[in-house]
């Protein structure tokens, strides 16, 4: 069926006519032998719009035979390739496509498609968290796990890694996809979301559910932290498949008793891994729990409705609703302070930094840290912030104690909190100005959250707080 560019008359347009030479079999004189099948073109267009072409088509077996073998490159991959080449245009890209085509580019050193592609890919994955995992997998496939890094490479990578791996969930990430995640982040400080002990958990259990379809089995095995129960085979399968892959895990960015209780039991590692690690936290030389720079979501469990989060959960503001208020007490709760915790627990004995943008800013604003069993239903008006913070009237605030810090904030302002777990101090910085330590603060406990206190009409954002020095 004819399309309504195919109707238009010849020489209108360059690229509706050089695309009718695609398919029509009289120009064609080369085959292209793909991996699933053959398709054809014309050496002419092919030699003058690709190098790579230009080199490969003007060899003398070449010349002789008219044939060109592309084993690592399907068909459908080939197809936009030449689209490409033939009118500049790519209509048919997709998420099943992207990353085969985007391998097809590199080979044939298409620089102008390349960012095309990395552009649909930034679209795609924008706002779905499993595309990323899924992209990240099929690009290892294509690729290797030792291929060079590039552009496509980078940002499957700091997407997937900015994105929590949670246990409960199933995704598309493949154990080769979480290999090459791990082994490309183990000690670079790109955002990072994925505590070191859960990453421990987040592949045993994708490894027992890949190997083992029982569920009430899985469940059995995680319950009692254990393979005894499974048999002889599948013990040894589930060993093969976890070896190549805690390597990459650090066992020293885990606490004792979450080795002890959760990593010893399966019997994966080596008694002499497990005393080197012991060994190394005796002598004070404990990692931070997280690799790369901290990143966070705000945990938004839609009780309080005047709480709003975007859909990437970094932003939230707090919001007036009259429509939630049946009585005047309610109309008196809806101009509290909003409370909203962090998704990560602050522990260990790193330092950690994280930045929060202020967006609007109605009231008071309070940002800082709590500990994680605070009792966050007490928030008043007369109690307006929760844990060690710095309100954006320049005051630092504990409890009902209160001290000037020379720290105002207001809207547009980069709020950097500052947080030493080993020394168990915090401090403050305003658009780069840091302050000194708050050294009235001496009870911070060994977990917390981030914590952040918004007056109706406000918001801010979390992100990564990345030293350019």
């Amino acid at each position: 069926m004819q399309t309504e560019k195919d109707q238009l008359p010849r020489g209108r347009s360059l690229e509706n006519d050089f695309g009718r030479l695609m398919n029509d079999e009289k120009f064609h004189d080369i085959t292209l032998n793909c991996s699933d099948g053959m398709i054809h073109g014309c050496k002419v267009i092919l030699a003058a719009r690709s190098d790579v072409f230009n080199s490969s088509i003007f060899n003398e077996s070449t010349k002789i035979n008219n044939n060109l073998s592309f084993n690592d490159i399907s068909s459908t991959a080939m197809k936009v390739i030449l689209e490409f080449l033939y009118t500049s245009k790519v209509e048919n890209l997709n998420v099943d496509n992207i990353v085969e085509v985007y391998y097809a580019s590199v080979h044939f050193d298409l620089i102008d498609l390349q960012d095309h592609i990395i552009k649909f890919t930034k679209s795609l994955i924008n706002g779905n968290v499993d595309v990323g995992r899924k992209l990240l997998s099929e690009y290892v496939e294509n690729f290797s796990l030792r291929a060079e890094d590039n552009e496509m490479s980078r940002i499957l990578i700091n997407w997937v890694a900015k994105n929590k791996l949670e246990k409960s969930e199933i995704d598309s990430l493949s154990l080769e996809g979480l290999k090459y995640l791990l082994d490309k982040t183990f000690d670079t400080q790109i955002p990072f979301a994925t505590p070191e002990f859960n990453i421990w958990e987040y592949t045993l259990v994708k490894v027992i559910r890949k190997l083992i379809q029982n569920k009430t089995l899985v469940e059995k095995i995680l319950n009692e932290k254990s393979l005894s129960i499974c048999d002889t085979k599948e013990i040894e399968n589930v060993k093969n498949l976890l070896t190549p892959l805690i390597g990459y895990i650090n066992l020293n960015r885990m606490d004792v008793e979450e080795i002890k209780q959760h990593v010893e039991p399966f019997n994966i590692h080596t008694i002499d891994k497990f005393k080197d690690v012991y060994r190394s936290k005796a002598m004070n030389e404990e990692l931070g729990f997280i690799r790369g720079v901290p990143i966070f979501k705000w945990r938004n469990n839609k009780v309080d409705k005047q709480l709003i989060t975007s859909d990437d959960e970094y932003t939230v503001k707090a919001v007036w609703k009259i429509e939630f208020a049946s009585v005047l007490e309610d109309l008196v709760t809806l101009t509290h302070h909003k409370i909203i915790l962090g998704d990560l627990i602050f522990k260990g004995e790193g330092i950690y930094e994280w930045d929060l943008l202020i967006r609007k800013l109605c009231g008071n604003i309070y940002i800082g840290i709590c500990d994680i069993n605070e009792d966050l239903t007490k928030t008043t008006s007369d109690q307006r912030y929760h844990g060690w913070v710095l309100g954006s009237d320049g005051y630092v605030y504990y409890k009902n104690e209160w001290k000037w810090y020379n720290a105002k904030f207001k809207e547009g302002d980069k709020v950097t909190v500052h947080l030493d777990m080993k020394n168990k101090t915090c401090a403050f910085s305003v658009n780069n100005i840091k302050k000194p330590i708050v050294s009235e603060w001496k009870k911070i406990p060994s977990h917390v959250y981030p914590i952040a206190s918004l007056g109706v009409g406000s918001e801010l954002r979390i992100e990564p707080h990345v030293n350019k020095n």
